[in-house]
């Protein structure tokens, strides 16, 4: 992308009460995977732009979609999420009825700090919860919470089992 590009994505970016990207992307330039601008400029800019109030539904979907794609299971996602670029992924808790994993890194908190500490992970939620599905045969459906704080994020999985 041409200087042009970036400074004219920037602009869009004040426009909407949130800091330069440019300026974000500074900040832990040596600490974030390559592949972090390009996931964040489609997820946090361009496709909320293009899906607006229909953006945390249909991302969620959007994330089942490309598990199924990709064919995944439950061992892969920590790999899967180092190399797209959405951060570290870990497993912090597991039931009969769900699993809870936890996503941070200095992806997540350049999320946090570029969408003014209120960024939405359905599209990261979507393909763990069609991944757990797919590996444990039974109906998930996940959820998150952010962390503000923390500037990490908690993703549930509930299974149905019937």
């Amino acid at each position: 992308m041409s200087e042009k590009g970036v400074k004219a994505m920037a602009a869009k970016s004040n426009d909407l009460n949130k800091p330069e990207l440019t300026d974000a992307l500074k900040k832990d330039e040596d600490t974030l995977t390559e592949n972090y601008f390009a996931v964040s400029v489609l997820r946090d800019f361009i496709l909320p732009d293009l899906l607006d109030k229909d953006t945390v539904e249909l991302l969620y979907w959007a994330g089942k979609n490309l598990s199924r794609q990709l064919i995944l299971d439950m061992e892969s996602l920590p790999e899967l999420f180092s190399k797209a670029g959405f951060g570290n992924l870990e497993i912090t808790k597991q039931s009969p009825s769900s699993y809870t994993y936890k996503l941070s890194g200095p992806e997540v908190v350049q999320r946090f700090d570029t969408n003014n500490d209120d960024p939405e992970f359905s599209l990261e939620t979507g393909i763990i919860a069609e991944t757990v599905e797919k590996t444990i045969a039974a109906y998930c459906l996940g959820t998150y919470t952010v962390n503000s704080k923390a500037k990490s994020v908690s993703i549930k999985i509930q299974i149905d089992r019937n």
